[in-house]
């Protein structure tokens, strides 16, 4: 996942967007912030996850530089954190809960 930490870490986000993800990492759980159904554990899987929220945070943050009135500071939270918890290794099966 080095690959997935590299890309997060070369977003410049602000900085209270980043402290807010962060700070829902410990509460975070798949079946309750995300739909993610039939995911697994697999490098591959996984990274198709990883590619796909990276694509909705950068549509979520197209969204928010232009003001846009659909912009959901709370799904982008969740976004960033979801790409987080599988930055840091977390499957999620490791944490549906």
């Amino acid at each position: 996942m080095h690959h997935s930490q590299a890309q997060l870490n070369a977003l410049q986000r602000p900085k209270l967007l980043i402290r807010a993800a962060r700070a829902a990492i410990g509460e975070f759980r798949w079946s309750r912030n995300l739909e993610v159904k039939n995911m697994e554990a697999g490098g591959v899987k996984l990274q198709q996850l990883f590619d796909t929220l990276m694509e909705e945070e950068r549509r979520l943050n197209a969204e928010r530089i232009e003001c846009d009135a659909a912009y959901c500071v709370r799904k982008h939270i969740r976004t960033l954190t979801a790409l987080m918890v599988i930055a840091a290794g977390l499957a999620p099966r490791q944490q549906a809960a």
